[in-house]
């Protein structure tokens, strides 16, 4: 008697059958949290119902979801937020999410998708929030942080308007930021620090 084809199955990366997926929330109020994820579909957003409940001002109530699928592949989508999702600063409607990656949600969350529970990962050292700025770029950074507007900024460093809008340019491109709230709250955690 003949047998039919033997079906194989995809493999599954041995990595992600033994280590849980989760998601750090690296900024944001519920900041220095590990969230666990435990279902093939884990809503993001305000509503008591979601998986990672998160009530920062900015996020929808179902914002995004993450959707597990088959050999390991996750994907975030965006459910129409007021405010966008992005991807490791991309905004995104669907895309493909690996471990490390940041998410955004509006100007203030950022979490940190991964594998394994905080016992199976190393401590990441501390980041400075405003990594990579220059002197006069963490200046103007500054000043925002206190409210001034952008003529009020210029008066203060001598500088005009224009000059500040371009460095706030600049600043929110190395940030990968949005908004000048997103700024203030980036100011803010250095400060707090």
């Amino acid at each position: 008697m003949a047998e039919g084809p033997t079906k194989i199955k995809p493999r599954v990366p041995q990595r992600r059958r033994s280590k849980a997926p989760h998601v750090e929330v690296l900024a944001g109020l519920r900041r220095g949290e590990t969230i666990a994820l435990d279902a093939a579909e884990c809503i993001i957003g305000r509503s008591s119902k979601a998986a990672v409940r998160l009530e920062d001002d900015g996020v929808s109530r179902q914002h995004a979801k993450l959707l597990f699928g088959e050999a390991g592949i996750v994907n975030l989508v965006d459910l129409g937020s007021t405010n966008g999702t992005f991807l490791n600063g991309s905004p995104i409607d669907v895309a493909l999410v690996r471990e490390g990656d940041r998410i955004e949600l509006g100007p203030d969350v950022v979490l940190r998708f991964g594998y394994g529970t905080p016992a199976q990962r190393q401590a990441a050292p501390a980041v400075d929030p405003l990594q990579g700025l220059s002197k006069r770029e963490r200046e103007v950074a500054a000043l925002v942080g206190e409210g001034l507007t952008n003529a009020q900024i210029g008066e203060r460093l001598h500088i005009s308007p224009y000059t500040v809008m371009t460095h706030l340019s600049n600043i929110y491109g190395k940030l990968e930021i949005p908004s000048r709230a997103a700024l203030a709250k980036r100011v803010s955690d250095a400060r707090s620090r």
